[in-house]
């Protein structure tokens, strides 16, 4: 039988949901992207129809694909890794569908970009054909079309003081009760930030609701950035991105649609349960380490309505897809053991993985350029997956504020006359390789044991010549001070090898890794 098929598709969704430096205006961006596959959805099927659609009996029972009986006109096909798969029987109803559809998502979601690919010759018994049928009319419509999903601009309107819009929203009394008093001050804002805001809280109670088994009644989270542990003088937050590996090609693979909707259920399962592991984790160690004690504790943990405020908020969580903010000093850890937790899933008895970016900033450095730097960070990560098919992180700590892309920055900064100071990305999976997370987080602890100026010298001769290197090398040792040494490597006679290094990582990280963690 052949159908029409459409498959929807949000366009440039990390700038919709990444370029506000306000933390709420992020979360209620995400909170949107996911509802757009649920309750606009679940609106235009039934404006379509003059019915409900039950849009997740797809998840409950795989298998069963309705459409292919007599009395069904449509069926979700499956939803997803940010888009979604509607079958329709009537190739009318594709245009009348996407025009309402379209048309609420102007009205409840403005400034989210969608695109459609839709086909006529949707075959189910040649499913995987069908879908690169269809993903190619996608990428064909992607290119052709631009829609106006805002306001337009004009001279004489005023400016959105927190987006690049049209300030077209009133911020009347009724308005203003789900704001905090600081966004209630501003009387006009865009209609983009305002429908932002005005579902930062419900995406904050969903998230606590998701985890609540967790959290037992005594934990909670946070939508103020300021509130996530940081301490005067370690003001600095941590925005973490994490991707399967090679998940594309899995499902590119996929023969059937059950087989398709399986791996999507399987890979999402194995997200969530993993995000609440670490969760679990993270409360074990606030439990019994001394870094977490409220009073004497590295950590400024804050409380609200009697509840500890955990350092972690979740900003995407779909699919194999997930960003999250910390506190800086805790990113490089919570992403490894995101990573290595993900490990222990598998589907279909293949084995899941995934790479991890972190960029460590400042907390007022800009949001949108912070998450660009993780997102450079994990393409560095997976390059180095294909090579060698592991699970890599990869982390970049901004303390001078350095502007630009990942690559500019290491070549402009980073870069000497005896090679490059980035050592990364770092294998997760495995200890036994030169370029392990277990060998850097190795360094890291003999580091903290050796005095902080011979440290700070050492980081110095690193922009120096190879010969000022072996000769201070040489006065640590007078000194009785040894420097770490990886197993089958001369760093620790010679410090540069290859023209690489593995301490400038290592010494960014000393600030940036508690002991009690290493």
């Amino acid at each position: 039988m052949k159908l029409s098929a459409v498959l929807i598709d949000t366009v440039s969704i990390q700038e919709y949901i990444f370029l506000s430096n306000k933390l709420k205006e992020n979360i209620g961006a995400s909170f949107l992207v996911k509802k757009i596959y649920e309750d606009i959805l679940k609106e235009a099927l039934k404006v379509t129809f003059s019915r409900d659609i039950d849009i997740k009996e797809w998840e409950n029972d795989p298998t069963n694909i309705k459409i292919n009986q007599d009395s069904e006109e449509v069926e979700i096909g499956y939803i997803g890794g940010g888009n979604a798969l509607v079958l329709f029987k009537d190739k009318y109803k594709t245009t009348e569908f996407i025009k309402n559809y379209t048309k609420l998502l102007l009205v409840k979601v403005p400034g989210l970009k969608t695109a459609f690919g839709i086909i006529h010759d949707f075959d189910l018994d040649n499913f995987k054909n069908s879908m690169k049928n269809l993903h190619e009319n996608l990428r064909e419509n992607k290119n052709k079309y631009s829609p106006n999903v805002t306001l337009p601009k004009y001279g004489f309107t005023l400016d959105c003081p927190r987006t690049n819009e049209s300030a077209e929203n009133f911020e009347d009394p009724e308005r203003a009760e789900s704001f905090n008093e600081q966004d209630a001050k501003i009387k006009y804002i865009s209609s983009v930030a305002w429908t932002k805001l005005k579902f930062s809280d419900k995406a904050k109670d969903e998230m606590i609701d998701k985890i609540n088994d967790i959290l037992n009644d005594k934990y909670t989270l946070t939508n103020d950035i300021e509130k996530l542990g940081q301490q005067e003088g370690k003001d600095y937050i941590a925005v973490v991105h994490i991707d399967g590996n090679k998940m594309g090609e899995r499902f590119s693979k996929c023969e059937s649609l059950s087989e398709y909707r399986k791996l999507s259920i399987g890979v999402r399962n194995a997200t969530e349960k993993t995000f609440k592991k670490m969760i679990e984790i993270l409360i074990k160690q606030i439990k019994k380490n001394k870094a977490f004690d409220l009073k004497n504790g590295e950590f400024k943990l804050s409380t609200e309505n009697g509840k500890i405020i955990l350092p972690i908020r979740p900003i995407v969580l779909g699919g194999d897809d997930i960003t999250f903010i910390s506190d800086g000093r805790l990113g490089i850890w919570l992403a490894e053991i995101f990573i290595k937790e993900f490990a222990n899933h598998s589907i279909n008895n293949e084995p899941l993985s995934v790479c991890g970016g972190v960029s460590i900033v400042k907390t007022k450095y800009p949001f949108y350029r912070a998450y660009k730097l993780a997102e450079g960070l994990i393409d560095k990560a997976k390059k180095e997956s294909r090579k060698k098919e592991g699970s890599y992180i990869d982390f970049f700590i901004s303390s001078s504020g350095w502007s630009g892309s990942l690559d500019g920055i290491i070549n402009k900064h980073l870069s000497t006359v005896n090679g490059n100071l980035h050592f990364g990305p770092y294998r997760v999976d495995k200890t036994n390789e030169e370029k392990s997370l277990e060998n850097l987080k190795y360094i890291v602890k003999e580091f903290k044991n050796i005095p902080k100026n011979k440290i700070m010298k050492l980081r110095e001769i690193l922009f120096e010549d190879k010969d000022n290197a072996k000769i201070y090398v040489k006065e640590l040792k007078a000194k009785g001070v040894k420097l770490p040494q990886i197993k089958g490597m001369y760093y620790h006679e010679h410090i540069w090898q290859n023209k690489e290094t593995p301490y400038f990582d290592a010494i960014e990280l000393i600030d940036f890794y508690p002991e009690g963690l290493l």
